[in-house]
């Protein structure tokens, strides 16, 4: 028997569901059906976030084309290579990627010889607000690039498991370590400063 095999799009996008559900659920706490029908529905998000698990994040940095907040194309061949690679993918509602981006601006001075990538799939403007409100000391810095994935190949390529996704990848563009959701500041620091 052939099981459907999830993408990391897949099961990205049934998490945030999974988060839009809970909300709905709140929400129609009185009516017995709605709750029952969003009940079962959150049974099978639940059963695919433990599928989830299968995926796994690319072990080594893959070709794209982003552009910077200017409309410049990025590629992967812009990419630092005598340091090591910090590379965000953050979307701007996301509340652990505003806590998470805002730790590594208070410990930015900390990392050593590191390069950061912050990516997103929001627009412009929005991307702009996040900085200034969340990512504000790490805006103007020579080390941190931020970049917006405007033809939506992040998710495909890079396989993240949820917002926020951090990959750490070596001066060859191999997956030193990936973190998820609610990382320790000071692990990612120890990551990136091992030599």
């Amino acid at each position: 028997m052939s099981l459907y095999k999830l993408t990391s799009a897949d099961v990205f996008i049934l998490q945030i569901l999974n988060h839009v559900i809970i909300i709905i659920i709140k929400m129609f706490k009185s009516s017995f059906i709605i709750r029952l029908f969003f009940g079962f529905v959150l049974s099978g998000l639940i059963l695919v976030q433990e599928l989830s698990a299968q995926v796994t994040p690319v072990n080594k940095i893959p070709e794209f084309t982003f552009s910077t907040l200017n409309g410049q194309s990025f590629t992967r061949n812009e990419l630092k290579k005598n340091k090591k690679l910090v590379i965000v993918f953050f979307d701007i509602t996301c509340d652990h990627c505003q806590i998470e981006l805002a730790a590594i601006g208070d410990h930015i001075n900390e990392f050593k010889n590191a390069e950061f990538y912050l990516v997103s799939l929001n627009q412009v403007a929005g991307i702009r607000t996040f900085m200034s409100t969340y990512g504000r000391k790490l805006n103007g810095r020579s080390n941190v690039t931020v970049l917006r994935d405007f033809q939506n190949q992040f998710i495909t390529r890079f396989t993240p498991v949820q917002y926020p996704a951090l990959y750490v990848f070596g001066q060859d563009f191999r997956l030193i370590k990936y973190f998820g959701q609610n990382s320790n500041v000071k692990e990612i620091i120890s990551t990136v400063n091992k030599i």
